[in-house]
C-alpha cells in the first residue's frame, strides 16, 4: 500500500511539475514597476484600448461549459483535414524572399528576404495539461523538423499562441515579445541577450528586417493571478520594401484604421478571423470586421489566421473561413487560404477553397 501511494506521489508531483512548467513565469512587481509610466498600463495592468465586453447570457451555441475542452468538439471536422506533412528535408538551406507556410491556426514561418521568422508557434495542445484543448489534427510539421529559425514572434502569452515546449526547442532563435513575455521565456531556459520585449510603437531592426509592435484589442493571462500582467501585441514587418502586418489576437478598433495610415499600404495583412461570438463581443473579430480591417489596412492581399485548428467560440470550424468568403464577394480582396504544411509565394498564390470539400 505504502508502495502504491508513493508511486501515486511521484506520478502527482510529475504533473504538477509539467504542468508549471507549461504555465511559466511572470513578470515580478519590481518589473512590472518599469510599466508605470506608459500610458497603457495602470493600476498594476496593461490596458486594452477598448475594455472587455463579457455577456454570458448572449453567448452562441452556449453554454460554454469547460468540460467541452477536454474531449473532441461537436464543431470539429468529420475526418481528418487535407494538409501537407513536412519534414527538415521539405525546407530548402536558404529561405525564400517572400514565402510562407501556414502551420495551422496562428502558427506561420514566413521566408522574408532570405530570413525564417516564426509566428506564435504552437504544435500542440492549447493548455498545460496535454489532454485539455485537443486540435482537431495533427500539426503538419514536429518541432524537431523545422529549420533553423532566424527570428520568433510572439503576439501574446495565451497558450494558443505561447507554447513552452516548443520555445524550449527553438532556444537559439531571436525572439521578440511583447513586455513582460519575457519572464516565461527565461524562466524556460531562454537566454536574456536572445529576447527583445516590445511596448506599442517599439521597435527592432536586425540584418535588414524592421519590426515594430503596435496595438490589439485584447488581453493576457497564463495561470489564476497573471490576467493583464503581460501586454499583447500586433506588428509590423519589413525588409526589401516588403511589408506585412500581423494583426495577433485582437478585436475590432479604430487602431486598424491608424495603423494602416502610419505604415500602409502593406503587401499582405494575416489576420484572425475566429474564436468570436456574441457572449464576447470585443475579444476576437466576426467575419465582416476582418474585411473591413483589411481594407482600412489598405493591404493586398489577406491570410486568414486563428482557425482550423481549436474549438474557442463553439461554431464550426468551417464557419469563419465560409463567412470570410461570403462577404468578400462584395469587396474582392485576394484571400490567401494554403493546407496547413503547404508553402506558397506570396506573391503569386491562388485562392484554393479546400475547406469547400470537407
Amino acid at each position: 500500500m505504502l508502495k502504491f501511494l508513493t508511486i501515486i506521489i511521484l506520478l502527482a508531483a510529475v504533473v504538477v511539475g509539467y504542468v508549471l512548467n507549461e504555465i511559466g513565469h511572470s513578470p515580478s512587481q519590481e518589473e512590472l514597476k518599469k510599466y508605470e509610466s506608459l500610458p497603457y498600463f495602470k493600476n498594476g495592468e496593461f490596458q486594452s484600448p477598448q475594455k472587455m465586453v463579457y455577456d454570458f447570457d448572449n453567448v452562441r451555441n452556449g453554454p460554454a461549459n469547460w468540460l467541452r475542452f477536454i474531449k473532441r468538439s461537436p464543431f470539429a471536422p468529420k475526418q481528418k483535414l487535407p494538409m501537407k506533412k513536412l519534414t527538415r528535408a521539405d525546407f530548402s538551406q536558404i529561405a525564400d524572399d517572400f514565402a510562407l507556410y501556414w502551420l495551422g491556426h496562428s502558427s506561420v514561418l514566413l521566408e522574408l528576404d532570405g530570413k525564417r521568422i516564426l509566428f506564435d508557434p504552437v504544435l500542440k495542445n492549447a493548455a498545460p495539461i496535454p489532454f485539455m484543448v485537443p486540435r482537431y489534427n495533427k500539426a503538419p510539421v514536429k518541432v524537431s523538423d523545422l529549420p533553423q529559425i532566424d527570428i520568433v514572434i510572439i503576439s501574446h502569452n495565451h497558450y494558443d499562441h505561447l507554447e513552452g515546449k516548443t520555445v524550449q526547442s527553438l532556444k537559439n532563435s531571436k525572439f521578440i515579445v511583447p513586455l513582460g513575455v519575457g519572464a516565461a521565456l527565461r524562466g524556460w531556459g531562454i537566454k536574456n541577450e536572445n529576447i527583445t520585449e516590445l511596448g506599442w510603437e517599439d521597435k527592432y531592426s536586425n540584418q535588414g528586417i524592421n519590426i515594430t509592435a503596435e496595438t490589439a484589442v485584447h488581453y493576457s493571462g497564463r495561470g489564476l493571478g497573471d490576467r493583464n500582467k503581460t501586454l499583447w501585441n500586433s506588428y509590423i514587418i519589413e525588409a526589401n520594401n516588403k511589408r506585412i502586418f500581423w494583426s495577433g489576437d485582437s478585436g475590432y478598433g479604430t487602431h486598424f484604421k491608424k495603423i494602416g495610415k502610419k505604415y500602409g499600404p502593406f503587401d499582405l495583412a494575416a489576420i484572425e478571423i475566429d474564436g468570436w461570438n456574441t457572449g464576447w463581443p470585443n475579444t476576437h473579430m466576426f467575419p465582416q470586421e476582418v474585411i473591413k480591417a483589411t481594407k482600412e489596412l489598405s493591404a493586398k492581399k489577406l491570410l486568414p489566421i486563428h482557425w482550423a485548428v481549436f474549438d474557442l467560440a463553439l461554431h464550426p470550424w468551417h464557419e469563419s473561413i465560409d463567412m470570410l468568403w461570403q462577404e468578400n464577394q462584395k469587396n474582392n480582396i485576394q484571400i490567401l487560404t494554403p493546407l496547413m504544411g503547404e508553402k506558397i509565394n506570396v506573391l503569386n498564390s491562388k485562392t484554393k477553397k479546400w475547406w469547400r470539400d470537407e
